[in-house]
């Protein structure tokens, strides 16, 4: 009967090109690794793979068969270990986390941090996406977990979404703008009064010039960034004003300008935070997706996350 070990030893053996080296991914003895993959053909009275003591080995033309059928099977067997990882067990591999600028800077950094506190061994990558790009990071297999704003939270088959909070947004201007020197809450009448900054991405455009048309209101248009330190570099330095969802920790602009973070009283549209990763057959997250989302999840139950959102 084949087992699920012999063919895991298989498929890493070939996807390192050596029994060596697929014994330290499998943190087995190399002797242990060979023996597996011997038993393996044993059983399928085949040989699978040629073997080079110079060169390692390469896979014949059954090995090839056999690692078309197999290499998926091995990797949903890994999957399905993970939703339940041993009590106490350090994850390993790596996470490809999607999220919009100002996440990078704010909830993910600090949701790496907890994470790796727990899990040292596995390796996190961040990449910046844009709303306008949608769930395409997930389907299009460039990030495990995709966390971002989104304008409204779809039902799809294909993607598990989980809202993080429905956060409300700020104001930027410079920190001796006259609305700033309110000292107060402003309304979206007063905002309107002076020129808009916007970020130019798509869906996030859309929504900022939304709450000014819910309240009948046309500002004047200053000038599009689609990056958020280059649109606080410019209100630091003019009477615009920027509407986003995440305060920095420092109230300083990249050219070294004191800003303000003003809250709006009158928004009723928003948009939603959320994490988002791919649906699986059987249910349920990989475990070092479950992870990270528990450590989001921990940081707004616990309030550090007001100090970048209103929530």
């Amino acid at each position: 009967m084949l087992k699920l070990e012999q063919l895991r030893c298989f498929v890493v053996a070939v996807d390192k090109g050596s029994l060596v080296e697929a014994s330290r991914v499998l943190n087995m003895s190399p002797s242990a690794v060979a023996y597996n993959v011997e038993t393996l053909e044993k059983l399928l009275d085949t040989a699978l793979l040629i073997r080079r003591p110079a060169s390692g080995v390469s896979v014949t033309m059954d090995g090839a068969r056999l690692l078309e059928r197999a290499r998926p099977f091995v990797q949903e067997a890994i999957e399905m270990e993970q939703l339940f990882p041993a009590r106490g067990r350090s994850l390993e591999g790596e996470l490809v986390i999607g999220c919009q600028e100002g996440l990078s800077w704010s909830l993910i950094p600090l949701a790496v941090e907890r994470l790796k506190r727990k899990h040292p061994h596995l390796a996190v990558t961040q990449k910046t996406v844009f709303m306008e790009e949608g769930n395409n990071p997930i389907t299009n297999a460039a990030v495990d977990l995709l966390v971002t704003f989104v304008l409204e939270t779809t039902d799809d088959a294909a993607i598990d979404t989980e809202v993080l909070c429905k956060p409300k947004p700020y104001a930027l201007m410079r920190a001796a703008h006259p609305l700033a020197e309110l000292g107060r809450s402003i309304s979206m009448e007063e905002l309107a009064q002076f020129p808009q900054l916007f970020i130019q991405d798509g869906p996030a455009l859309e929504l900022f010039r939304a709450m000014f048309q819910d309240k009948g209101l046309s500002p004047p248009y200053s000038v599009g960034s689609n990056t958020s330190a280059g649109a606080q570099a410019v209100v630091g330095r003019c009477d615009s004003v920027y509407l986003r969802y995440v305060k920095s920790a420092q109230n300083i602009s990249p050219l070294g300008d004191a800003l303000a973070f003003v809250p709006v009283s009158d928004i009723e549209r928003g948009a939603y935070l959320v994490a988002s990763c791919a649906r699986r057959k059987y249910g349920g997250r990989q475990a070092k997706i479950e992870s990270f989302i528990f450590e989001c999840r921990a940081l707004f139950d616990d309030g550090t996350m007001r100090d970048h959102l209103i929530y």
